[in-house]
């Protein structure tokens, strides 16, 4: 089973067409010529539609199983949607309200999101609200997920280039502050986004301290392909690899696909290897048949 844990909808615009224009400011970047270079040679999907466009290119990159994150209220109810179209692929998480000081808001929204409609985990964007990632207003969202035995995934480390300044504080993002969410709920199954880069290092110190936190690759895959490399390899060396999962994290449907050969690349992997990071990790996590 492959599994790409870390995808965000995509929306109409979302399209090569849209990096080229949108991304300007990044023309001549490294990444952001390789990213482009990446899609132009994979097969054109000439779709509008994001939804089934995604799940053209997930069958074609071979994913089962593709864990859609929310990042707001709205969202919430557009990933549901989603998940009503291809039920078999995409496995919905939640964004809880992240702005709420309401203990009791914050118990009901979530207990709801993950008993009634079928949300199998929070995403949680703290840094992007102005919030600490161990911020104490969602441990009543934690306290739920927590009793529900699914996943939190936490953005850890820096933001998606082309973020705004104004949205996301990277100082508020370190993986080290996730040792207070730990300390109150040591068997959570955490998930640190972007194995926390910048600070990959302390990301797999807290991922070696603690049995129940996990770490992700994803936009690693694409913007530093050379870096994720070493980090595997790194975090291999100290904590093997059973807590290393896949993740995408691109700007349009044609990412996944061009991550996916990304990782694949990584040479030095044995095939039983592989196939833990690209799915068995992320089958046990979510407590997959």
């Amino acid at each position: 089973m492959r599994i790409d844990f870390h995808c965000h909808l995509f929306y109409e615009q979302m399209t090569p067409k849209f990096l080229k224009t949108q991304f300007k400011t990044f023309e001549g970047y490294t990444f952001f010529n390789r990213m482009i270079q990446g899609i132009e040679q994979l097969e054109p999907i000439n779709i509008d539609d994001p939804i089934k466009k995604t799940i053209m290119i997930a069958k074609r990159a071979q994913l089962d199983k593709i864990v859609l994150l929310s990042t707001s209220k709205n969202e919430n109810e557009r990933v549901k949607d989603w998940v009503k179209i291809q039920p078999d692929l995409f496995i919905p998480f939640f964004n809880p309200p992240e702005k709420s000081e309401n203990k009791s808001e914050v118990q009901t929204n979530v207990s709801k999101a993950l008993i009634e409609d079928g949300f199998k985990g929070l995403k949680i964007m703290l840094p992007f609200r102005g919030k600490k990632i161990n911020s104490e207003n969602l441990f009543p969202a934690y306290e739920i997920a927590d009793e529900q035995n699914v996943p939190v995934l936490f953005h850890t480390g820096y933001p998606p280039p082309g973020t705004p300044g104004k949205r996301m504080f990277m100082s508020l993002a370190k993986p080290v502050f996730l040792d207070s969410v730990a300390a109150s709920f040591p068997s959570l199954k955490i998930i640190m986004a972007h194995m926390g880069y910048p600070w990959i290092d302390e990301a797999i110190s807290m991922a070696t301290q603690f049995p129940n936190f996990y770490l992700d690759i994803s936009n690693l895959t694409y913007m530093q392909p050379n870096r994720m490399r070493d980090a595997i390899l790194y975090a291999k060396d100290i904590i093997g690899l059973d807590k290393i999962l896949f993740g995408s994290d691109g700007f349009c449907p044609e990412t996944i696909e061009v991550c996916v050969k990304a990782f694949l690349a990584v040479d030095y992997l044995k095939k039983d290897e592989i196939n833990k990071i690209i799915g068995l990790n992320a089958k046990k996590i979510l407590n997959l048949k």
